[in-house]
């Protein structure tokens, strides 16, 4: 006598409650998607709109470009390369590079110093003698 009688396959009503398992969860999956979907295209309408407003605004605006700015033109040429435009100086790389961590206290003490001179900056009388032929 068997007490446990295994059977071939699946029956009916095992195979409609997977099928209907199936469903559900094909459903319940659809229904999160098209959610995701909707989400998804809201944010993409809102950075596209927000772009064209961004673009809306600098085409408005008098000055669009920054090297084409009179007040930075007028700083470059007084003090972080005097005398010339010059956008790649020593002294301005230095001075607008930002410093993070422990070169902070050490840049703001250089800053204070009325005497610096940049490293990469030539000093005046080094200008002077490479200039001169030599006699």
């Amino acid at each position: 006598m068997k007490l446990f009688h295994e059977s071939e396959g699946i029956t009916r009503r095992q195979f409609f409650k997977g099928a209907g398992m199936l469903t559900m969860a094909a459903v319940i999956s659809g229904v999160f998607a098209k959610f995701g979907f909707d989400v998804f295209a809201a944010s993409d309408d809102y950075i596209a709109k927000r772009a064209a407003g961004l673009y809306t605004l600098d085409e408005s605006m008098a000055i669009r470009k920054s090297h084409e700015n009179p007040e930075v033109i007028q700083i470059y040429q007084d003090f972080l390369s005097p005398g010339k435009l010059e956008c790649v100086s020593p002294k301005a790389h230095h001075l607008l590079h930002t410093k993070y961590g422990q070169d902070i206290p050490g840049f703001i003490a250089e800053l204070k110093n009325p005497h610096y001179v940049h490293e990469a900056e030539p000093a005046a009388n080094e200008e002077a003698s490479a200039e001169e032929p030599a006699a």
